[in-house]
Parts: C-alpha cells; sequence; structure tokens
C-alpha cells in the first residue's frame, strides 16, 4: 500500500482536465484556481514518471499523451469506485 503514487483529488483533477482539455476551464468546473490545477497535474505526472499531457505553447489546449489515455480510462473507474464505496457507506448507515 505504501507505493500508492496519487491520491483522487488528483485523479479527479487530471480528468476535468482531460475532458475539458483546458486547465482554466476544469479549475473553474472544480472550483479550484488554475495554479493549484497546474500544480496538482504536475504532481501526478512526476509520482508516475512520465507526462500525462501535451501542452502547446500557443494555444491553453492539452491534449492527452498515450499514457495519459491510460490514466484516464483507470481513472474513470476508480473515481466511479469511490463515489460507490460513499453511496454503499451512507446506505448501510442510514437503516
Amino acid at each position: 500500500m505504501n507505493n500508492l503514487v496519487f491520491d483522487l483529488y488528483q485523479l479527479r483533477t487530471f480528468r476535468a482536465v482531460a475532458i475539458s482539455g483546458n486547465f482554466t476551464r476544469a479549475a473553474a468546473e472544480l472550483g479550484y484556481s488554475q495554479p493549484t490545477v497546474t500544480h496538482q497535474i504536475k504532481a501526478l505526472e512526476r509520482k508516475l514518471g512520465t507526462s500525462l499531457l501535451e501542452r502547446t505553447r500557443f494555444s491553453k489546449h492539452a491534449v492527452l499523451t498515450e499514457a495519459g489515455r491510460c490514466v484516464l480510462a483507470y481513472s474513470e473507474r476508480l473515481l466511479a469506485l469511490a463515489e460507490e464505496t460513499i453511496a454503499a457507506v451512507r446506505l448501510s448507515t442510514s437503516r
């Protein structure tokens, strides 16, 4: 378990950037500042040891790398499972 390299907040942020293709839009959607989004993505990339997004110099558009496509697929599954866990716990404690 000590090898976990990311948290759900980073995955949620990554998913928002990946879907919108834009750091600023993702920040607005999540209610974060743009520097916070950038920091979370850079931290995730550093922990995984690879770039997940290609950033174009003259455009604010971000495009997924091959590794980014892989991480997005797993992020979707992990975030859905986290939401399912919360729902199950709330259901079990409301009885």
